[in-house]
């Protein structure tokens, strides 16, 4: 670059093409600002030089050898046409730069981009020069910045030239040559901007707080650095405070149950007609049901005559198979298939209709055959669990306003922390890195993780879901039911006098898996007569709980449905550079097609 006399700046840029493979066109975009403007463009190579009235649009073929110039949004673009193949080729472009100068009363300042954050490649040596009108004495008003801080690059200042030198320059990233010298190297005006007054005081102003804001944001690092611990534990609480502030508000406000006032400890009859399968999800505050809603189902459609049961005996291996014994079992046979059936209720059905086939089967015996046809019977059971969730929402049990907060909560997390950190992320420069942009990353990290923190919250329905009035005023009957039934065996309180209350006890034990509870009640307390009218309770003379047909299918059954019933699995395998810069005319970028 050489500053004319008038202050426009007549420049020649060489640019070095590494060409793999078949090229025939470039262009060089070059941005202007108000007041600024560009003339005079030529294109060479070498002693060659281009013929103007070459094509402009960007990919097109044109002759070698010719070049055009057009104007687009906010610049000019140059577009030039080759051929080359496999080679490295420099071209020449210069032109005219009018306006660029800023002439004050005392100095004229001229911010270059010598290189733009336009280029989609970096380049790996940059070299310029730019030559006074005059020579002049070093110091004083002549003085000579290169920026960005965090670009790896030296300046030199000489009497008649400012150099810049600058490696490893990666894509998009500008660099800038800013040179301020006296106003009176100039013979006019004609090719600058003309501004009022002085104007190297508020340059020099402008570059030292540059500097200083770089050297502000390297002491804030250096002492982060130092005190690691103290600025871990910030990080620490901004990443878990506000997620845990803001999962007590949600609890506070959504999730924490209304008493009703219900003071009993203990319910003697299940309090509703509530089927099984509803009553362990309304406790847990859930809407999935698993293995012990499913085999509580398969009892009571056997308690309500859907299947038939017959007492019977079955032969089992203990000791690895060194002794066999016999032990209770129950023959499962269909029954009135007019028994009306729940939504819910009719994939049980399916299974067990699917087991027990038109001659019946043995109830310890249900596993083997479930898995005889494991996909279809994991279908059924899918259909039972979301038979038993849309239940539960026509029962409007719960009030689910906390789940959207939440959401809501962990959405504006989500998007502040991925924000922050991508544009800290972006903006960081590793020779030079800005507080700013640590503190973004930072920030972004810990809005992240509240982000995760709210979302694992939201996995923990007690935190944001609560029960409606109606809900919490059955769920706290059905737990005094639960708590009667857990400490059935030792209560001396009279036992249920009917057999329906007795087979009622079972299958509601077995929902809400402390089967064996109910059993060591039923053989403590149960009458005979009863007991022997059952088809779900089933106890031998010796009082072996262990032998019985509840008690052998109620323990192993309800674990072999979940694993027996579960979907198949599947598998697979001079000066450096200072300041940040940015505030330098020209700059652009280009390419090659």
């Amino acid at each position: 670059m050489r500053v004319a006399r008038d202050g426009a700046l007549l420049v020649r840029e060489r640019i070095t093409f590494e060409f793999s493979g078949s090229f025939s066109g470039a262009y060089r975009d070059i941005p202007l600002r108000k007041g600024e403007s560009i003339d005079g463009v030529a294109v060479a190579e070498g002693r060659t030089r281009y013929r103007p009235g070459g094509n402009t649009q960007l990919g097109s073929v044109d002759a070698p050898e010719t070049f055009g110039v057009t104007h687009i949004d906010n610049g000019v673009r140059v577009v030039w046409h080759y051929r080359a193949s496999d080679e490295a080729r420099t071209f020449l472009v210069s032109y005219r730069f009018r306006g660029l100068a800023v002439a004050y009363d005392d100095v004229v300042d001229i911010n270059l981009r010598v290189w733009g954050d336009q280029w989609p490649a970096g380049v790996d040596k940059l070299t310029a020069a730019m030559r006074l009108p005059r020579a002049t004495k070093l110091g004083g008003p002549y003085r000579v910045w290169g920026s960005p801080v965090w670009v790896r690059g030296v300046v030199t200042r000489l009497r008649d030239r400012a150099l810049l030198r600058a490696s490893l320059v990666p894509a998009h990233q500008f660099v800038e040559l800013r040179v301020v010298f006296p106003r009176r190297l100039l013979g006019s005006t004609a090719g600058a901007q003309v501004r009022d007054g002085s104007g190297l005081p508020k340059i020099l102003a402008e570059e030292l707080g540059s500097q200083r804001a770089y050297e502000r944001d390297r002491e804030r690092i250096d002492d982060a650095k130092r005190h690691i611990g103290r600025w871990a534990l910030v990080l620490l609480a901004l990443g878990l405070l506000p997620a845990l502030a803001g999962i007590f508000g949600i609890w506070l406000l959504y999730g924490r149950e209304r008493k009703t006032g219900y003071d009993r400890e203990y319910e003697q009859a299940p309090p509703f007609e509530t089927e099984p399968a509803l009553v362990p999800p309304l406790l847990r505050q859930d809407k999935t049901a698993g293995s012990n809603e499913f085999t509580a189902t398969l009892f009571d459609l056997i308690r309500r005559g859907r299947y038939k049961t017959v007492p019977v005996t079955t032969e089992r291996k203990v000791w690895g198979g060194l002794r066999h014994e016999d032990v209770a079992d129950l023959e499962v046979t269909a029954g009135n298939t007019e028994v009306q059936l729940k939504n819910f209720e009719q994939p049980v059905a399916h299974v067990v209709d699917a087991v027990i086939g038109s001659e019946g089967e043995r109830l310890s015996k249900f596993r083997d055959r479930i898995e005889e046809d494991r996909e279809g019977q994991s279908k059924r059971f899918k259909s039972f669990k979301e038979h038993v969730a849309d239940a539960i929402d026509r029962n409007s049990w719960y009030v689910n306003s906390g789940g959207r907060a939440l959401a809501f909560a962990a959405g504006l997390f989500a998007v502040a922390g991925v924000l922050s950190f991508w544009i800290g992320v972006d903006g960081f420069r590793s020779a030079a890195p800005r507080w700013s942009d640590v503190v973004l990353i930072a920030l972004g990290g810990c809005a992240i993780a509240n982000a995760v923190m709210l979302a694992a919250a939201a996995t923990r329905v007690r935190l944001w879901r609560r029960r409606s009035s109606a809900g919490q005023s059955e769920a706290e009957r059905w737990d005094a039911f639960r708590r009667y039934l857990t400490d059935f065996p030792r209560l001396q309180e009279a036992p249920p006098a009917t057999l329906e209350l007795w087979e009622r006890y079972l299958v509601y034990g077995i929902a809400f898996g402390i089967a064996e509870r109910v059993l060591q009640g039923a053989h403590l307390h149960m009458p005979q007569e009863l007991h022997d009218q059952s088809s779900v309770y089933w106890i031998t003379p010796t009082g072996d709980l262990g032998s019985g047909p509840s008690a052998l299918a109620i323990g192993d059954l309800s674990s072999g449905f979940g694993s027996a019933l579960a979907p198949p699995s599947s598998g697979g395998s001079g000066g450096g550079f200072s300041g940040g810069g940015g505030g330098g005319g020209g700059g652009g970028g280009g390419g090659a097609w």
